[in-house]
């Protein structure tokens, strides 16, 4: 059996992830050398894939990892355990690891249970009482431990943590982290305005705490190279011509290069037909599966912040400059300042120099249908 040879929607490694061969080797040697990174780059541009990606090479290469989503972290409780579930996770004898780890958290009682896949799963019930005490204990214990390579902790959408008790936390984690020599940490964000004011203004906790670091999309190179040859694997040799259309129309964001290739793949399958043939009907088959998602988005907006991004998806991008809100008749423009400023809270729009452009393009597409 043939299986699509395009991946989205999760993680990737193998044969779906490409590029970043400069970038993985970049992030590999600040972390061997213990640096602090802050790895900023909009959303569905691969930097999860291409973290865990180096975290497991590190793994291999002896080094103590830890992988945090914030996104799943809803209280310090949930903190707690899932960064010891990743401290347990590279341990072949359990049982001597539940009593490791019992032993370094106060007021924890560790077990393992199954998830919903029926793997095994490191669950905790923690004392009310001695969260505070068992959440200083699981931020030290790479600090602590005597391991002769440095400990690599990655905390993915990192700006989440404004959601849990605010800058507190921040305070918290950075009056420990900051006494931690032989750990790397690396802060991954998509709000880049979030995680740019976390780490650059002088009255947050993390001011200057580490490197940063603009992760850029893959080169258009490597982007044709790939799509031409996942196209072949998966038994359709595709021309140059349909690879370009295909980077242009996903603005070569890693995420939506794999999902249209995806649907152009299926609907091959399921026409019997090339996909140069029918690339039309794949790109209007993802739209209506779409509809309804982006549907759900333009509720959310007001009408006057509709019809600015209504232009921002005709323009091409929007920006503050009077040429632009005057060919749209956008005003006044202490509204535009609002509309523009929500739409980049809800991650619709995102600052790229001195333009505001659309994170989704599929979405761009769709809108400019709509008008």
């Amino acid at each position: 059996m043939i299986y699509n040879p395009f991946c989205y929607g999760k993680t990737v490694d193998g044969p779906f992830f490409y590029g970043r061969d400069r970038e993985l080797e970049e992030i590999k040697l600040s972390m061997r050398n213990a640096t602090n990174l802050i790895m900023y780059s909009p959303r569905r541009t691969g930097k999860s894939s291409l973290v865990i990606k180096a975290l497991k090479d590190l793994e291999a290469e002896g080094h103590p990892t830890v992988y945090i989503d914030f996104f799943k972290v809803s209280s310090r409780e949930k903190f707690i355990e899932l960064y010891a579930r990743e401290v347990v996770r590279p341990l072949k004898n359990w049982t001597k690891g539940l009593q490791w780890i019992q032993g370094l958290i106060r007021g924890i009682q560790p077990a393992m249970g199954l998830d919903q896949s029926g793997l095994p799963e490191l669950r905790l019930s923690i004392d009310p009482t001695q969260t505070a005490m068992a959440f200083e204990d699981i931020i030290n214990l790479p600090a602590k431990s005597k391991h002769e390579k440095c400990w690599i902790v990655a905390f993915d959408e990192f700006q989440e943590i404004e959601k849990l008790n605010g800058e507190s936390f921040e305070k918290e984690l950075r009056a420990s982290f900051q006494h931690h020599h032989n750990v790397s940490y690396l802060f991954l964000g998509s709000q880049r305005h979030l995680l740019w004011n976390m780490f650059s203004r002088k009255e947050r906790a993390f001011y200057k705490f580490g490197k940063l670091y603009h992760l850029q999309k893959p080169s258009e190179k490597e982007t044709l190279a790939f799509i031409e040859e996942r196209f072949a694997s998966g038994g359709y040799p595709v021309s140059e011509e349909l690879s370009r259309k295909i980077l242009d129309q996903t603005h070569n964001i890693p995420y939506y290069v794999q999902y249209l290739s995806a649907e152009i793949w299926e609907y091959a399958r399921l026409s019997s037909k090339m996909p140069g043939d029918i690339y039309q009907e794949a790109m209007e088959r993802l739209l209506i599966n779409q509809a309804d998602y982006f549907q759900g988005i333009r509720s959310q907006l007001t009408a006057f912040q509709v019809k600015l991004l209504s232009a921002v998806a005709q323009h091409g991008f929007g920006s503050y400059e009077s040429a632009f809100m005057q060919k749209y008749r956008l005003y006044p423009t202490s509204s535009v300042q609002k509309a523009f400023k929500r739409m980049i809270d809800l991650d619709i729009l995102e600052k790229q120099d001195n333009q505001l452009v659309m994170t989704d393009p599929f979405f761009q597409v769709w809108l400019n249908g709509q008008m």
